[in-house]
C-alpha cells in the first residue's frame, strides 16, 4: 500500500531533529466565534488573512450552519496595542454551497486568497458526502469583485479534482503567486483503510503535495509527497506556506492514529523538499477552548507584532483564537 512505502521512506530520510526556530507564544484567547445566525451556528475554521490596510486585516474562515455544512465567512480585525479587535463581520456567507449534486453541495471551505492577472481568487475545499467512505472533497476556485467581501465561483466543477496522481481527494489549497505563475500546496488522499469492524468507519490517509499553474484554473500535478508520513501518522493537513529569506516555511497540522491535531512547522529551500520540525509550534492548553486540540494555524504579520491564528477543540467549533509570536 502507498502508506506503508511512504512511511518507510520518511523514516529513512527524516530523523528526529532539534527545533529549527526557537519561538514562543503568548496566548491571547478566542478572537471571534459563531454569530448564531442560521448559516453560522458554529465554527470559524481555517482562519487566514487578507490585508486591507497597515492595521486592518480581513480574516477569512469557514462557518458551519445548522446542518454542519461549511460556508465562507470573514471578520475584519484591527491590530492595536491592546491586541486584536473585531471591527466588522460578514452579514451573510461570502462563499456559498454548490447546487445539489455538485462537488461542494455539502460544504464550501475557504482555503487561501491570491491576486493573479488582475483577479482576486479564492481557492477552497468543496465537500460532499459519500457512501462507502464518510466524505470526499476537491478544490474549487472563486473570484471576488468587491475586494474580498463576496466570491463567485469560476466553475461548478473543481479546478483540481480526481486525477491520475490524486485518485481519492484533494483539498486545503494554499496558493501563492511567484514569477508570473501560481504555486499550490494542498492535501491529497493516498488511501482509505477499512475499520476493524463493520460499525467502525474507514480511516483516511492524506498528506501534502505541490502543483503549478499559469492561469489558476489548470494545474500540473505529480505523485510526490512534500511531507511523507511519519510513524502512525494518517492526516497531514492545511499547509500555509510563506516565502522567507532562505527559502520557504510551512505551517501545517498533523495527527497520528488515536490522537488529535497539533500545529507544526517545516522549512524548504525550494518548496518541494521539506525539513520537518519535530516539536509542535504550540501545544494544547491546560484547559478551555484549545485544551484538546490545536490545528489549522496561519500567520498574521503586522507592524504591531506577529500573531499565530489557529483553531482549537473540535476543529474550531468555538471560533478562532490567536497567540502573540514572541
Amino acid at each position: 500500500m502507498i502508506r506503508k512505502s511512504v512511511q518507510r521512506f520518511s523514516e529513512e530520510i527524516m530523523p528526529k531533529q532539534e527545533s529549527i526556530m526557537a519561538e514562543h507564544y503568548e496566548r491571547l484567547g478566542l478572537v471571534y466565534g459563531a454569530t448564531g445566525a442560521s448559516w453560522h451556528r458554529s465554527h470559524c475554521q481555517n482562519p487566514f488573512v487578507q490585508q486591507l490596510s497597515p492595521t486592518l486585516y480581513r480574516v477569512h474562515f469557514a462557518a458551519r450552519d445548522e446542518k454542519n455544512r461549511s460556508q465562507g465567512a470573514w471578520a475584519d480585525i484591527e491590530v492595536t496595542g491592546a491586541g486584536l479587535v473585531v471591527k466588522e463581520a460578514a452579514p451573510a456567507p461570502s462563499l456559498t454551497l454548490g447546487r445539489l449534486g455538485a462537488f461542494d453541495d455539502c460544504g464550501a471551505m475557504p482555503g487561501s486568497i491570491v491576486a493573479h492577472q488582475g483577479r482576486l481568487l479564492m481557492y477552497y475545499t468543496g465537500w460532499t458526502l459519500a457512501r462507502a467512505v464518510p466524505f470526499t472533497f476537491f478544490i474549487g476556485a472563486a473570484e471576488s469583485r468587491d475586494g474580498g467581501k463576496t466570491f463567485q465561483k469560476v466553475s461548478e466543477a473543481p479546478v483540481l479534482g480526481r486525477n491520475h496522481f490524486d485518485p481519492f481527494l484533494t483539498g486545503a489549497p494554499w496558493v501563492v503567486a511567484e514569477g508570473g505563475r501560481l504555486r499550490m500546496w494542498y492535501i491529497s488522499g493516498t488511501e482509505w483503510v477499512p475499520g476493524a469492524t463493520l460499525s467502525e468507519p474507514p480511516t483516511h490517509y492524506y498528506s501534502i503535495k505541490h502543483a503549478m499553474s499559469d492561469d489558476g484554473i489548470t494545474w500540473q500535478v505529480n505523485d510526490r509527497l512534500c511531507l511523507p508520513y511519519l510513524e502512525n501518522e494518517h492526516a497531514i493537513a492545511r499547509p500555509v506556506v510563506m516565502k522567507v529569506d532562505d527559502g520557504y516555511r510551512m505551517i501545517y497540522s498533523a495527527r497520528r492514529l488515536g490522537e488529535t491535531y497539533r500545529i507544526y512547522s517545516a522549512t524548504s529551500p525550494d518548496g518541494l523538499s521539506w525539513q520537518r520540525e519535530a516539536s509542535p509550534m504550540i501545544d494544547v492548553a491546560s484547559s478551555g477552548w484549545d485544551s484538546e486540540m490545536v490545528c489549522y494555524g496561519s500567520r498574521l504579520e503586522t507592524p504591531q507584532g506577529n500573531f499565530l491564528l489557529y483553531n482549537g477543540n473540535a476543529y474550531g467549533k468555538d471560533g478562532f483564537g490567536a497567540a502573540r509570536w514572541t
